[in-house]
Formats: C-alpha cells, structure tokens, sequence
C-alpha cells in the first residue's frame, strides 16, 4: 500500500471519528435543551454518513488490493 493511500486513510478515519462524537455531543445537548442544534445535527448527520461510508469503501478496496501471501 503506498504512502499517499495510507495519508488519504488515516485522514479520512480520522475526521469519520470526529465527525462521529460531534454527533454524539450535538445529540446530548439537544436532549439537555438546546432544540435550536436540531437542524445541524441532522445535516452534519449526513456529512458522517457519507463520510464514513467513503472511508469504509476505500478501507476495504485497499485491504482487498494488498495480495496474499
């Protein structure tokens, strides 16, 4: 794998992860109170959703392309 592939994965995991607990931290505080977070906690919903999904499909085209031993 080379270096750039795995640059472009750990970045990509990386902001998966942050984009992940921003979603938990927003849905927190809507349930303490804070209804005006509703709207961006559901667009940046979507932003982590295909986020992640990029990330877990050029995951696994990298793990499949590395040839067996």
């Amino acid at each position: 794998m080379s270096s750039t592939t795995k640059t472009v994965l750990l970045i990509l995991g990386l902001l998966a992860a942050i984009f992940i607990l921003m979603q938990l931290v927003m849905g927190q505080l809507i349930l303490s109170g804070r209804v005006n977070l509703i709207k961006a906690h559901q667009h940046s919903g979507y932003t982590t959703v295909v986020l992640v999904i990029v990330y877990l499909v050029a995951s696994l085209r990298a793990i499949i392309a590395v040839p067996t031993k």
